[in-house]
C-alpha cells in the first residue's frame, strides 16, 4: 500500500554511499559542541549532599546568543534521519521486514547505553560491598540535572524517533515537504495552548514534534532534494530560520535563551517553536558548507579521522558529563573553590580551563578503558563494544 511502512521495492531508491561523509563530519562537529558547551557552561554545585546544576547562562542573562549557534540537537536529528533513511532504504532493498531495521538501529542505542548504566550500577554495588556505600556517586546526583545522566533525555526521545521511522520515512514518500509542514503547525498549536493555559503540559507533544521536524528533513538530504540546493538557497533557508527566531524572541512568549524555557516537561526543557526556527537556521548553515567540506573530506587522511570520531561520538556523547562529574569533585578535594560556585564569579571563569581539561583527560582514560574491555571481550568470544 502506498504510503506504508512496506514499500515496494519498485519504491525505493538506492542511496549514494557518498553521502555519508559530510554527515558523518556533522555529527563530529555537533558532539565536539556539545561537549564543549556543556563542560563550559554547567555549573554544578552541593545541595544537602547532592551534586545538582544549572546552566551559566540561565546566571549570566546576557550569554544567551551562545545559545543560539551552540543547541545544536537538531543537527544530531537530522543527522539521525539521514541515517534512518539510507538503513531502511536498504533493508528495503534487500527484502527484510522493517523489524530488522527497527532491531539493528535499536540495538546501536541500547548496547552503548546499557554499558554506561552498567558501569555506574557497578561501581555502586563495588563501593557497597566495601562498605563504602556513602561515597557511591549514586547517592550523591540527582534525577533531572545534566550531571551525568542528562545526555540520556536525548536518546529516549531518539529511540521513540527511530521506531516511528518507517512510517515516518513512507510519509516522506507520500506526501513530501507537507509532513514537516504539519508537524511545525503542531508544534505552533501546543505552544498556543501552553500560553493560553499558562502550563507546559501541553508541550509535551513538542518533546517528540520538534525533533522529528529536522529528522524529517534528513530524508530530504538522503534523497537528494536538499543536496541540489543553490547556494543562494541554502542560505536563504538559514537566514528563514535566523528571522523566524529573531521575530519569535522578540515576543514577550518566547525567551530569548534556547536553554531557560518557561517550562518543563518531565524534567526536561519544554521544546517549542524557537527551537524549531533554531534547527531551521543551523541546518542552513550546515547545507551551506557542504560542498566545501565535502571537498575536503576527499583527502583520504582527513576522511580516516573523521570516520573514526564519527565511531566514538555515541561513547563520548554517554559519559562526558561522568567525566566532568569526576573531575569537579577531584579539583573540589584539592581545594579549588570555583567548583562548586553558584555564581559566575571571575574565579569561577579562571577555573574552566583547569575542569575543561581534567575532564578531557578522564574521558580519554574513560574511552581507553572500554577498548581495552571491548578488546578482551573479542579475544575471549564476548560480542560487547562501547
Amino acid at each position: 500500500m502506498p504510503g506504508s511502512p512496506q514499500d515496494t521495492r519498485a519504491e525505493i531508491v538506492a542511496p549514494n554511499p557518498d553521502r555519508g561523509r559530510f554527515i558523518d563530519l556533522v555529527r563530529v562537529i555537533s558532539m565536539v559542541t556539545v561537549v564543549v558547551l556543556h563542560w563550559l557552561s554547567v555549573m554544578p554545585a552541593l545541595t544537602a549532599g547532592r551534586v545538582v546544576d544549572q546552566n551559566v547562562v540561565a546566571v549570566v542573562r546576557g550569554l544567551w546568543p551562545l545559545t543560539w549557534t551552540g543547541d545544536v540537537m537538531a543537527l544530531f536529528f537530522f543527522a539521525g534521519g539521514y541515517a534512518n533513511w539510507v538503513s531502511l532504504t536498504n533493508s528495503l532493498l534487500r527484502g527484510e521486514p522493517y523489524g530488522f531495521f527497527l532491531a539493528r538501529r535499536v540495538r546501536r542505542l541500547l548496547r552503548p547505553t546499557f554499558i554506561f548504566l552498567g558501569a555506574w550500577l557497578a561501581v555502586d554495588l563495588l563501593l557497597r560491598a566495601v562498605g563504602l556505600g556513602s561515597w557511591s556517586p549514586l547517592r550523591h546526583v540527582a534525577i533531572g540535572n545534566t550531571i551525568p545522566f542528562g545526555p540520556l533525555w536525548f536518546l529516549g526521545v531518539y529511540l521513540v524517533v527511530v521506531m516511528l521511522s518507517p512510517w515516518t520515512a513512507a510519509a516522506h514518500r507520500r506526501w513530501g515537504i507537507a509532513v514537516p509542514l504539519v508537524m511545525v503547525a503542531g508544534v505552533g498549536v501546543a505552544d498556543s495552548q501552553a500560553f493560553v493555559r499558562n502550563s507546559g503540559t501541553p508541550l509535551a507533544a513538542n518533546l517528540l514534534l520538534v525533533w522529528l521536524i529536522p529528522h524529517q528533513l534528513g530524508y530530504f538530504y538522503a534523497d537528494g532534494t536538499l543536496r541540489r540546493l543553490s547556494a543562494k538557497a541554502c542560505a536563504g533557508m538559514a537566514a528563514t530560520g535566523l528571522v523566524m527566531l529573531m521575530v519569535l524572541t522578540s515576543l514577550p512568549y518566547y525567551p530569548r535563551s534556547l536553554i531557560s524555557p518557561r517550562w518543563t516537561v518531565l524534567t526536561m526543557d519544554a521544546p517549542m517553536l524557537s527551537l524549531v526556527a533554531d534547527g531551521l537556521w543551523l541546518i542552513g548553515l550546515a547545507l551551506l558548507a557542504r560542498r566545501p567540506v565535502e571537498r575536503l573530506l576527499m583527502d583520504p587522511r582527513r576522511w580516516r579521522i573523521v570516520s573514526r570520531a564519527n565511531d566514538l561520538t555515541m561513547p563520548v556523547y554517554l559519559w562526558h558529563m561522568s567525566a566532568y562529574l569526576v573531575a569537579a569533585a577531584i579539583l573540589a578535594r584539592l581545594g579549588a573553590g570555583f567548583v562548586y560556585s553558584t555564581n559566575a564569579s571571575a574565579q569561577w571563569w579562571w577555573g574552566r580551563p583547569a575542569i575543561m581539561a581534567l575532564s578531557a583527560a578522564l574521558l580519554g582514560g574513560f574511552l581507553l578503558a572500554m577498548s581495552w574491555v571491548a578488546g578482551l571481550a573479542r579475544r575471549t568470544g564476548s560480542p560487547v563494544t562501547p
